[in-house]
C-alpha cells in the first residue's frame, strides 16, 4: 500500500530547498537588472556631463575673443550669459538641481627652447593660456565622477606682431619620375625664405615614387607639421605621413597602397589636427571603406576602418569641430556619390565612426570636387555640405548638419540653390567657405562656362546672391580646383578670391561681408611664366595676413602675401611681395604643394 503522506505535498526539507534555489536566481537576475540599468544611467551622465563640460570650453572661447584680457588666472570660477555674450562670474555652475557642478580654470602656458608646450618649466608665454572645464558629480553617494575638456586659448592679435609667425611650403620636385620632396621656411619677421631643402625620402629603396598630391597640416600644441602625401611609380600609388619637428622630417609612414594607375589626379585624402593634440588621417586604399590612422606626438596608431561609403573615394574631406576631438568626413566616390561619416570623439576604433549618411547617389562627373563641408567660425554646432545630386545639376545643394554636443548631431533637408542658367551645363568644383565673424558661409561653383559664381547662406539655408557674385567671367577649363578663396581671420570683414581665367596673369577680388559684395573689376597679380592653372589661398589663423600660392603650366611655383591691414597683396621686394619658388611639379593640374602656418 503506498504512502499517502508522501504524494500529498512536498517535505520540509523539499521546500526549504526551494526556496533557497528561488533565492539565488532571484538575487542574480536583480543583480543583472541592477547592473544594466545602473550601466545605462551612468552612460547617459556621462553625456550630459561632458555637454556641459564642452558649453564651459566654448564660453571661454568666446570670452577671449570678446578681450583676452579677461582670461585672469583662476582655479576656480563659473559663466554666466548676459546680453547675448558670455562672461566669467561666481565660482562654479550648477545643473539638474545641484546633481552637476561645472567650474572653469584659467592657467598660464609655458613652453621649452622648442616652443613647445610643457606641464613643467620653461618659459612663460605671456600670449597663451590653458583653459579646463571640469563637471563632477555623485553617482551614488559614495562614488563621485568628473567629465574634463582642456584646451589652449592664444591672444593671436598680438601673437602676429610680436613676434610674427612663419610658415613652411612644402612642393614635389622629381616631375613624374623621381620621389623628391623639397620645402623652403617663411620666416616672417626677417622676411625671407630659407634656402630649398629636402623632405625625407618616402621610400630608400626606390626613386620613381613621384609625389602627385600633398597637404600640410599646423599643430597648435606642438612645434611640429604633418605632411600626407600621395605618390605613383607607373603602377601603384602610395599614401605616406612624415612629420617636421621644426628642425628635421621624421621616417615617413606608409598609410595605403592602392594598386591602381587611374585617377591620379584626386585627393583621397585629407586630415586634421583634434582638440587633444592628436592629428588623424582619413584615406582611401582602393576600397570603399576609408581608413584612419592617428599621430600623437610620437607614433602612429594602428589602421581604423571607418564606415563602408559605397564606393571608392575620389575626394575626401576632414574637418574638425572647434574645439572637440569630433570629426566631420565627406566623401565623393568612384560611382558619383556623395556620402558623409562622424568621428564621435571617442576611442580610435571602427565603432566611433557614426552617422553615415549617403546624401547623392548621382552627379555629373566623378573626376571633379564637387562636395565640400565647412563648419561654421562662429557657431560650431552647424555645418554646411555642398554637394550635387543629378547628372545635369545647375543648381548647389546645401544640407546644414547640427552637432548635439554629445558626439553626434543629425542632418536637416536638402535645399537646392538658385539654377545657374545657360550657358552653363552643370555644376563642377565647389567650395564652402564660413565667415570667422558670423554665422554665415559663402558657397562657390567653378561650372562648365567656365566661371566661378559665388553665393551666400547663412544656418538656416537661406541663400542669396552677393553683388558682383560671378568673380571668374572666364575660369580655367581643367578638372582641377581653378580658384580658391580666404577670409581675413581675425577682422572677418574681407576675403579674398584668387582665379585663373586661361591666362599668366593670375586674378584676385576682394569680398566685402559687410555688403555682401564681391569687387567689380579684378586686381591683376605679377604675370607669371606659364598659364596660371592651381592656386591656394591660405589664412593665417586668427590675424588678417595670407599666403596666395601659384603654379603655372610649367610646373613653377609663386607666393605673395596679403596684406591685411591695408587689404591688398604685398608689393615689397622681400619674401612677402611676388617671389618664385624653382620646382618641377608632377601636372599642371595637381596640388602637388601646400603651405602650413606656424600655429603653435
Amino acid at each position: 500500500m503506498k504512502n499517502i503522506r508522501n504524494i500529498k505535498g512536498f517535505s520540509l526539507v523539499e521546500i526549504l530547498l526551494a526556496v533557497a534555489l528561488f533565492s539565488v536566481f532571484s538575487v542574480g537576475v536583480i543583480s543583472l537588472v541592477l547592473q544594466g540599468w545602473n550601466t545605462a544611467r551612468l552612460a547617459q551622465e556621462n553625456s550630459v556631463a561632458k555637454e556641459y563640460a564642452s558649453e564651459g570650453i566654448e564660453a571661454a572661447r568666446s570670452i577671449k575673443n570678446q578681450s583676452f584680457a579677461s582670461l585672469i588666472n583662476t582655479s576656480s570660477t563659473g559663466i554666466v550669459q548676459s546680453g547675448g555674450v558670455w562672461t566669467f562670474s561666481g565660482t562654479n555652475n550648477t545643473f539638474d538641481s545641484n546633481k552637476f557642478t561645472r567650474t572653469i580654470a584659467v592657467a598660464d602656458v609655458y613652453r621649452d627652447v622648442s616652443n613647445n608646450i610643457v606641464a613643467t618649466g620653461g618659459t612663460l608665454d605671456p600670449l597663451s593660456k590653458k583653459i579646463t572645464s571640469t563637471v563632477n558629480w555623485n553617482i551614488s553617494p559614495t562614488r563621485a565622477d568628473s567629465s574634463v575638456i582642456s584646451t589652449y586659448l592664444t591672444n593671436w592679435k598680438s601673437s602676429f606682431a610680436v613676434p610674427k609667425k612663419g610658415g613652411i611650403l612644402v612642393y614635389g620636385a622629381g616631375g613624374t619620375t623621381t620621389d623628391a620632396i623639397k620645402y623652403k621656411i617663411f620666416d616672417a619677421n626677417a622676411k625671407t625664405w630659407s634656402a630649398e631643402l629636402s623632405a625625407s625620402d618616402v621610400d630608400t629603396g626606390s626613386t620613381n615614387k613621384a609625389l602627385r598630391a600633398a597637404k600640410v597640416y599646423s599643430s597648435a600644441t606642438r612645434n611640429e607639421k604633418v605632411l600626407i602625401s600621395r605618390h605613383y611609380n607607373g603602377t601603384n600609388q602610395y599614401i605616406y605621413g612624415q612629420v617636421f619637428n621644426g628642425t628635421s622630417w621624421n621616417t615617413p609612414q606608409l598609410l595605403a597602397t592602392l594598386t591602381v594607375n587611374t585617377f591620379l589626379d584626386v585627393q583621397n585624402f585629407d586630415g586634421t589636427y583634434l582638440a587633444n593634440g592628436d592629428f588623424m588621417a582619413v584615406f582611401s586604399d582602393n576600397t570603399t571603406t576609408p581608413k584612419s590612422r592617428t599621430w600623437n606626438g610620437t607614433v602612429w596608431s594602428g589602421e581604423v576602418a571607418t564606415q563602408n561609403v559605397g564606393g571608392i573615394p575620389n575626394y575626401i574631406i576632414v574637418k574638425q569641430r572647434d574645439a572637440t576631438n569630433e570629426v566631420m568626413v565627406v566623401t565623393f566616390d568612384q560611382l558619383s556619390d556623395t556620402n558623409s561619416e562622424y568621428f564621435s570623439g571617442g576611442a580610435y576604433a571602427t565603432g566611433s565612426w557614426t552617422l553615415h549618411t549617403e546624401h547623392s547617389a548621382v552627379a555629373p562627373v566623378n573626376t571633379e570636387k564637387i562636395i565640400d563641408f565647412s563648419w561654421n567660425s562662429t557657431d560650431p554646432t552647424k555645418g554646411i555640405l555642398l554637394f550635387s545630386n543629378n547628372a545635369n545639376d545647375r543648381n548647389i545643394r546645401y544640407k546644414m548638419f547640427t552637432a548635439n554636443g554629445l558626439g553626434g548631431g543629425s542632418w536637416g533637408n536638402t535645399t537646392n540653390g538658385a539654377n545657374q542658367g545657360t550657358p552653363s551645363t552643370r555644376t563642377g568644383v565647389l567650395e564652402a567657405l564660413s565667415s570667422p565673424t558670423a554665422t554665415t558661409f559663402i558657397a562657390c561653383d567653378q561650372n562648365t562656362v567656365p566661371q566661378v559664381i559665388c553665393y551666400r547662406s547663412d544656418t538656416a539655408l537661406t541663400i542669396t546672391n552677393p553683388t558682383n557674385q560671378i568673380i571668374a567671367p572666364t575660369a580655367d577649363s581643367g578638372i582641377q580646383k581653378a580658384f580658391d578663396m580666404g577670409y581675413e581671420m581675425l577682422g572677418g570683414t574681407y576675403a579674398v578670391s584668387v582665379y585663373a581665367d586661361a591666362t599668366i596673369t593670375p586674378k584676385l577680388k576682394k569680398y566685402n561681408q559687410s555688403t555682401n559684395t564681391f569687387d567689380a573689376a579684378a586686381t591683376n597679380l605679377n604675370n607669371l611664366v606659364g598659364t596660371l592653372k592651381t592656386v591656394r589661398v591660405i589664412p593665417q589663423p586668427a590675424t588678417n595676413e595670407m599666403i596666395i600660392v601659384l603654379a603655372d603650366t610649367n610646373m613653377t611655383l609663386y607666393t605673395i602675401f596679403w596684406d591685411g591691414t591695408n587689404h591688398q597683396v604685398y608689393s615689397s621686394a622681400d619674401a612677402l611681395g611676388f617671389t618664385t619658388h624653382g620646382s618641377t611639379g608632377s601636372a599642371a593640374i595637381e596640388y602637388y604643394y601646400d603651405f602650413g602656418w606656424d600655429i603653435f
